[in-house]
């Protein structure tokens, strides 16, 4: 069966390609802004995808070792739905598209207050 362990890893798996991609999009707006200091905002924002980059490495080895997969099965909607197999067990995951988002934003602010502390 499933436990909280192998939920959360797979909700990892989903939102930390999102999380990247959202700070991708908002590093290309940074690079463009005309901020009076643009550098120490562009290097913050990089460092922060090079270690989503690593947590999602470390996501997928966890995984792997696991048994776990995930697949994406589009959207019904504003409904996401990923089929979640763990060690033979299969489960269907529904996300509305308002709360990924919240937790997307979540996301960003932990990574930023992480990266604050690290600093």
């Amino acid at each position: 069966m499933f436990d909280k362990d192998d939920e959360k890893l797979a909700n990892q798996y989903i939102y930390l390609p999102l999380v990247r991609k959202v700070l991708e999009r908002d590093l290309d707006s940074l690079r463009k802004a005309e901020l009076k200091f643009n550098e120490p905002y562009i290097e913050f924002v990089e460092q922060i995808i090079i270690q989503i980059g690593r947590d999602l490495g470390q996501v997928k080895k966890e995984m792997f070792k696991k048994g776990i997969n995930v697949y994406s099965q589009g959207k019904v909607e504003e409904i996401s739905v990923y089929l979640f197999v763990c060690r033979g067990y299969r489960r269907e995951l529904r996300f509305f598209s308002h709360l990924m988002k919240q937790t997307v934003e979540e996301y960003v602010r932990q990574y930023f207050i992480g990266m604050k502390k690290n600093a």
